[in-house]
């Protein structure tokens, strides 16, 4: 919104010439009037509407675990919740079911998540995780006891969030995966700080 410093227009105040004047505190502040949007019933508005109601569902079922616990700290410019929601707009279709589990994104920070995991079954159809991974060369000192935290998702439901005791100085572990899933078709895999306040990237492995 522009002051109008002078002039024959000073003292407006309304509508004139597509602008809105406005007087506050003995000035007189000028904007252009909002243009018309587009039709909130064409077949575009709604399909974008579906699918922000889709994705917003689906976000709302982390507003008591990974928003609050993860997200809220990483968040400068906006809530936890809509940077969580930006953030997984990507894994969503047009129609808003998910159409690539992989880029769903559970956690998010500054922490590393190394290169060249891997999570395999113990066993065919056995609940036990096994995991490992080659050490970071830049990762030392205190990041060396970032534990590895784990969701479990099957059929789109997801578990708490599991601390598995594994840390990054271990370079390799197991665990039972969260009770919620028999399957455990994917899991979502992070590492945490010791004082719980920085966390990594999820990444999601099929198992």
């Amino acid at each position: 919104m522009a002051k109008v410093m002078d002039g024959a227009s000073a003292k407006l105040s309304g509508k004139a010439d597509g602008r809105v004047y406005v007087q506050f505190n003995g000035g007189t502040y000028t904007r252009r009037l909002p243009r018309r949007t587009k039709d909130s019933t064409s077949p575009g508005m709604l399909k974008n509407q579906q699918r922000f109601r889709e994705v917003n569902s689906f976000c709302n079922q982390f507003k008591e675990s990974v928003i609050p616990q993860i997200w809220k700290g990483a968040a400068q410019r906006m809530s936890g919740y809509a940077l969580f929601l930006k953030s997984n707009m990507v894994a969503f279709g047009v129609d808003g079911s998910v159409v690539d589990v992989k880029k769903i994104k559970l956690s998010t920070g500054k922490l590393s998540f190394p290169e060249g995991f891997e999570a395999h079954r113990s066993e065919v159809n056995s609940h036990r995780i096994d995991v490992s991974w080659p050490k970071e060369m830049n990762v030392g000192g205190i990041h060396l006891k970032d534990e590895l935290m784990v969701i479990s998702s099957d059929n789109g439901l997801y578990s708490d969030i599991t601390a598995t005791g594994i840390t990054k100085a271990d370079l390799k572990g197991s665990f039972e995966l969260p009770e919620l899933t028999v399957e455990g078709a994917h899991l979502y895999l992070f590492f945490c700080s010791k004082d719980h306040r920085d966390y990594s990237e999820s990444v999601c492995i099929e198992i």
